[in-house]
């Protein structure tokens, strides 16, 4: 069904005015172009055959000519069909005619006629009837002075059938044209819009929560690329959909099982269950499950603070290699319970930048839990800052499990997990979220290289400044950590 005002009727009205205006334009300059030369044609045709006529006209009355030869001659070299030759004398009486019999010289004529015989001067292409559907030619004889015959007339009718015929082969062409164009248009217009329809019922579908829609990406025109940009709208709405619900049902277990764990140990402490000597190692535990619960929601915080534009940069000049130190030193209980060692290398001097101190506290710490949570107990952790012009680049290189290379991309994402089976019991898949949403508010990116089996390691650059000088000191502190 044509929608009035759908595209189709839309590219058939532009295109049609378009086809309009042309041929106006094109017509008018056309017409006056052909009228024009035709006109002229006609009057070196007209001219050249007075001439002939008129020597002929001498030529009979030198050799003594009758009136039939004459006339068969004048017959003969009248032109075009549908004339009538005159020859008159001085004072516009018929002598001899020849042509058409149904064309004569009327008495009004006749004055007219006298009034160029007077002039002695050719007229070409003049009017003999009012509407203008005569037409006549006059040229003096010039013959001798006793020679009674002094002029000749041609009479013609209408001279627009040349017009006539360029106009209607304009006309049929125009109407050819404009038949073939609607077609074509209407075809591909509505092959257009066909494929725009498809992308209007794929995109409600999309809005509904059918992630697996897909469109035909062919041709790849600006719609096929537009089709395959839904698809991959579609792919990736479809992916953080997996991911919501995976997430969810992370964090639901995450929540739930540190809230079941304290909720025992409560009801057992307070029914006497536990005993006196224990208590102490029961409260640690329910620590331990309260800092993991405070840690999940303080990403979950994080991350909608970040996607609410809520997140304010306080960028300063610091030591970063000293806020490094420092962050090892709050971790190294972590360390030492998985039996893990962290070496810090690179520059032998330590290395200041330019940056928010705790947003990039925030990244290494995030980093640095990832490397401890993919790395076996016993393994070593490698914390590195290196200048490379005016960055500093810190990495974080671990010799863990590593990441297969098709989830390289994604681990970006929220709610993604790598490794399922290593990291349902801790984290949220929010880490590196975060770590990739801070680092572009500070203008860089984080990096990644990693293998299966070899480890991972994250890297990312910061503008380095000088030192400060001494007798200024930072606003310094020791990082916190759940």
């Amino acid at each position: 069904m044509i929608r009035w005002n759908g595209i189709t009727v839309k590219l058939l009205l532009a295109f049609f005015a378009v086809l309009l205006i042309s041929f106006s334009a094109t017509s008018a300059v056309s017409f006056w172009f052909v009228r024009s030369e035709l006109r002229s044609g006609n009057a070196r045709f007209e001219r050249d055959q007075l001439s002939v006529i008129a020597a002929l006209v001498r030529t009979a009355y030198r050799e003594n000519w009758d009136d039939a030869v004459l006339r068969s001659a004048l017959q003969v070299s009248m032109g075009p069909p549908g004339r009538a030759i005159f020859v008159v004398d001085g004072s516009g009486n018929v002598l001899l005619r020849a042509g058409r019999k149904d064309l004569s010289l009327l008495p009004s004529d006749r004055q007219a006629l006298r009034l160029a015989l007077d002039s002695g001067v050719q007229t070409l292409d003049g009017a003999v009837s009012e509407d203008g559907s005569l037409r006549w030619s006059v040229t003096p004889i010039n013959g001798p002075d006793d020679l009674k015959a002094k002029a000749v007339v041609i009479v013609s009718g209408p001279r627009r059938q040349e017009i006539g015929i360029f106009t209607g082969l304009f006309r049929n062409i125009f109407i050819s044209m404009l038949v073939t164009a609607v077609v074509i248009v209407f075809a591909v217009s509505r092959g257009m819009t066909a494929r725009l329809r498809n992308m209007s019922e794929a995109a409600r579908l999309i809005a509904k929560g059918r992630f697996d829609v897909r469109l035909k990406e062919r041709p790849r025109d600006e719609i096929g690329e537009l089709a395959e940009s839904l698809n991959h709208m579609s792919a990736e709405l479809a992916g953080l959909d997996r991911m919501r619900r995976e997430f969810l049902a992370n964090v639901s277990h995450d929540l739930r099982s540190p809230l079941t764990s304290i909720g025992g140990y409560v009801e057992a402490m307070i029914d006497g269950a536990i005993p006196e000597e224990k208590r102490d190692a029961y409260l640690g535990l329910i620590r331990e499950q309260t800092q993991r619960m405070n840690r999940l929601v303080n990403d979950l915080l994080e991350v909608a603070r970040m996607e609410a534009g809520q997140v304010v940069l306080s960028k300063v000049p610091y030591n970063l290699t000293e806020w490094i130190r420092r962050l090892l030193a709050a971790l190294h209980p972590v360390f030492a319970r998985r039996k893990l060692t962290v070496e810090l290398t690179g520059e032998a001097e330590d290395v200041w930048v330019y940056a928010d101190p705790d947003r990039i506290d925030q990244v290494l710490s995030n980093l640095l839990l990832n490397a401890i949570q993919f790395s076996p107990d016993g393994q070593t952790i490698e914390v590195s800052v290196e200048r490379k012009g005016k960055a500093a680049v810190v990495s974080v290189r671990d010799y863990g499990v590593g990441i297969p290379p098709e989830d390289l991309e994604r681990i970006w994402h929220r709610f993604y997990k790598s490794d399922k089976a290593r990291s349902a019991r801790s984290g949220s898949g929010l880490g590196l979220s975060i770590v990739r949403n801070v680092l572009e508010q500070h203008g860089t990116r984080a990096t990644v290289e990693s293998r299966p089996g070899a480890g991972s390691r994250f890297s990312f650059e910061l503008p380095v400044v000088d030192p400060k000088p001494p007798g200024r000191t930072q606003a310094s502190r020791l990082p916190k950590h759940g």
